[in-house]
């Protein structure tokens, strides 16, 4: 049994906050988000935490399906550049081609220290400026630039563990990396292996090593969009009256009942019960869950095995 997911199927927060006041014999009204009635400004107050509550309830294990997200993107990084490099300088000269190169880019070579950064590019002189100088000097020595940092989605609140994965290699992602294991790699000297490593900081995703391919990455992330426009992008906080939760919306009446009676001095003990148990209820079946039988042991499906094996042609 899952819960409504749909924005189709949710009441509008005019809708929500309409029905929370009749429901305490308060006036209708007609408009919420500019509205300066105290009475309404409280009432929108309400639903903002009610459903700032239930996103951090959600979020504790990653309980609501609806708020999980995935994230796709691509490498963006480039090999097969050659240039001439002169020892204490920072000017890669007489490229072979600079197309894709940007300022900002990190580049691979032999010939310059590790982590060197693209300050500058001159496709009419067909040169390179790094922030440091070449080790070496050296003919056609080879190049690949990358990104090293991507954007996060502006609505994550955190990614879900071990869903990280490199589709164009079929490879799972190693990481999160700790500080410790960052420095390692960025500061230390460490194989680079087929493997790609990640780290998050500074509100962005560092990829280790820097890409020279445009592989595409993908995560699982749980949202902090909680509502939702008319045009269904996510938001953390109510922007129009035809905004919608992405949660039940029985959940937010609930919540506003029992608030709203506890900000006005009333008991709001069984209010409250009443929305705990329903948002524990919601939580438990939200996602569905695996059966576990009582008398075998429990087990994913088979999906090949020496019952669905044929006896010749395997792999036909």
């Amino acid at each position: 049994m899952t819960q409504p997911l749909t924005s189709l199927n949710q009441k509008t927060i005019l809708r929500i906050i309409q029905e929370v006041m009749g429901d305490f014999g308060l006036p209708i009204p007609t408009q919420i988000i500019g509205n300066t009635d105290k009475t309404v400004s409280q009432m929108l107050i309400h639903a903002t935490r009610v459903g700032e509550d239930l996103a951090a309830r959600g979020s504790i294990n990653d309980g609501w399906p609806v708020m999980r997200k995935e994230y796709t993107f691509n490498l963006v990084g480039y090999g097969g550049y050659s240039g001439n490099t002169t020892l204490g300088s920072n000017v890669i000269t007489n490229m072979n081609t600079v197309a894709n190169i940007a300022v900002g880019m990190i580049g691979t070579s032999t010939q310059t220290p590790y982590g060197v950064t693209v300050t500058a590019v001159d496709p009419i002189g067909m040169t390179v400026t790094l922030n440091q100088p070449a080790l070496a000097t050296d003919t056609g020595a080879l190049f690949s630039f990358g990104n090293e940092s991507y954007a996060i989605p502006a609505d994550a609140d955190h990614f879900i563990q071990q869903t990280g994965w490199d589709r164009s290699f079929r490879w799972q992602l190693v990481g999160p990396l700790s500080a410790q294991e960052w420095q390692v790699l960025k500061s230390g000297i460490s194989p680079t292996g087929p493997r790609l490593r990640y780290r998050i900081m500074d509100g962005l995703i560092f990829v280790n090593p820097v890409p020279a391919s445009l592989d595409n990455l993908v995560m699982e992330y749980y949202s902090t969009g909680w509502c939702q426009s008319s045009a269904g992008v996510a938001q953390t906080s109510w922007m129009a009256d035809t905004d919608t939760p992405v949660l039940q919306d029985r959940l937010f009446i609930l919540g506003m009942i029992a608030r709203f009676l506890n900000r006005k001095g009333f008991d709001s003990s069984s209010a409250q019960r009443e929305y705990d148990d329903a948002v524990e209820a919601a939580i438990g079946r939200a996602g569905g869950s695996r059966v576990l039988p009582m008398n075998a042991r429990a087990e994913p499906p088979i999906l090949l095995g020496s019952a669905n094996v044929p006896d010749t042609g395997f792999g036909s």
